[in-house]
């Protein structure tokens, strides 16, 4: 591994880009020539290879494009972010035929792990609870199903990433609803609805020899439009001796299924007990958090101009680099488990300024920011890569907003002074939605 693809856009490709540099790594960035707001991570490479296309599908998450930049810029390994490339079993499948390392669990793991249903009977076949479910294609076979198992259920699409087109049917129209507005052929994996429950994703690095070591949990607090808009850790409410087992399943998922890197597993919790979900075999949306717990890093916003993390390597003193961890497994290095253990006195919580998908009508062209500026809150750390002097196009996400502090009370209310200082306007986020529910954990 010496020269490296970093198949992604926007913040984490520019961690990447500098974390790369940092291990001596040269690196090559992915760029979409409709994206408008490439510029800002090509910069932090070493290089450039841009596609064609319009929109992610056709761009950044098109196999066949990224595959065609690879072979045309000699790459020896390929670095995914978390987009749904990180999680796309028939491209790792591609590069491995190519010999080009994947910085990420192999196809055949991916394969197992993509499966909604596979990945449950896999689950349960070594002894991890997971809900009633089965998987069907029509609305008959759904309905048979949903028949079995009694409403509510949760439909998702069996092959579905982050959470998209899951919907919770109450009634017999609302299954009817979900199938109906679904591509015809799609696979529908449905899952037993549990009313009162917490979210809980279990993070884990894995190496090559199967050693596992904890990166810790966090909880969902706020979901909206299939978003995760709030994440905290530690998990409240759970009892200690739930979450260890917990952690033990997790690694046991994580060795069943042959998963090497850093992933997450997820479980649902509910009242009496906890079920397994799915597995991400990606880095999380959230590893931020993980690297707070891992190390004794700093706890202002740092002092990088640029876009990109407002606490990147350049001044993470102490803190463990989750990219960095992901590069040196790919590699064939270990880890160990004792190296890093995880700080659960130390409360994080993490907001996301998501565009609100209004806004996304013509995706990918998003819109124009007249004002984007992000306040500086000692505590507050960010992660964004938006050039607001041009538009806006294939973003998702404007920024994320990262505090620690000794308690998740005081956590929140570093996170809400930072949401209600931020300046953001021409493009609706979530603000309002962010705000009133951090009222409730400060």
């Amino acid at each position: 591994m010496q020269h490296i693809l970093i198949a992604n856009r926007a913040a984490i490709a520019v961690r990447a880009a500098r974390t790369c540099r940092g291990l001596g790594l040269r690196t090559t960035a992915l760029t979409a020539r409709t994206d408008s707001q490439a510029a800002v991570h090509a910069a932090a490479a070493d290089a450039e290879v841009a596609v064609d296309g319009w929109g992610l599908p056709d761009t950044y998450d098109s196999a066949e494009r990224v595959l065609d930049a690879v072979d045309r810029c000699g790459v020896d390994a390929v670095y995914p972010g978390y987009g749904s490339l990180a999680e796309n079993a028939d491209f790792v499948a591609a590069l491995e035929e190519r010999g080009v390392t994947f910085v990420g669990p192999s196809a055949a793991a991916l394969r197992l792990a993509g499966s909604k249903a596979a990945a449950a009977e896999a689950a349960r076949r070594i002894g991890v609870p997971v809900l009633p479910h089965a998987s069907g294609r029509g609305l008959d076979e759904v309905r048979a199903h949903v028949r079995g198992m009694g409403l509510p259920v949760v439909l998702k699409p069996e092959f579905g990433y982050g959470g998209q087109a899951v919907r919770i049917a109450h009634t017999d129209a609302d299954v009817e609803r979900a199938v109906a507005g679904s591509p015809e052929g799609t696979s529908w994996y449905v899952e037993k609805y549990l009313p009162v429950n917490q979210v809980v994703g279990v993070t884990l690095a894995v190496d090559h020899e199967g050693t596992v070591l904890p990166l810790g949990e966090r909880e969902s607090l706020l979901v909206a439009d299939g978003l995760k808009l709030l994440e905290a850790s530690p998990v409240a409410g759970v009892d200690a001796e739930v979450l260890a087992a917990m952690r033990a399943d997790a690694a046991l998922v994580a060795r069943e299924f042959g998963l090497t890197n850093v992933m997450t597993v997820e479980f649902i919790v509910g009242p009496d007990r906890y079920y397994f979900l799915e597995v991400n075999g990606r880095l999380p949306l959230a590893y931020r958090m993980s690297e707070s717990q891992l190390g004794t890093g700093p706890t202002g916003p740092g002092d990088l101009t640029g876009p990109g993390d407002r606490t990147g390597p350049d001044d993470r003193t102490g803190q463990v680099d989750l990219v960095e961890l992901q590069l040196r497994i790919a590699r064939g290095e270990s880890v160990s488990p004792a190296a890093h253990p995880v700080d659960r006195t130390r409360h994080c919580l993490e907001a996301r300024l998501f565009v609100h998908p209004q806004e996304l009508g013509d995706f990918p062209d998003v819109g124009t920011l007249d004002r984007f500026e992000l306040p500086d809150v000692d505590g507050v750390t960010y992660a964004w890569s938006v050039d607001a002097a041009r538009p806006v196009t294939y973003e998702l996400i404007l920024a994320q907003a990262l505090a620690a502090d000794t308690s998740r009370a005081a956590a929140a209310r570093l996170v809400r002074k930072a949401v209600d200082g931020a300046r953001v306007t021409g493009l609706r986020c979530y603000v309002e939605e962010i705000t009133r529910r951090l009222d409730d954990e400060c």
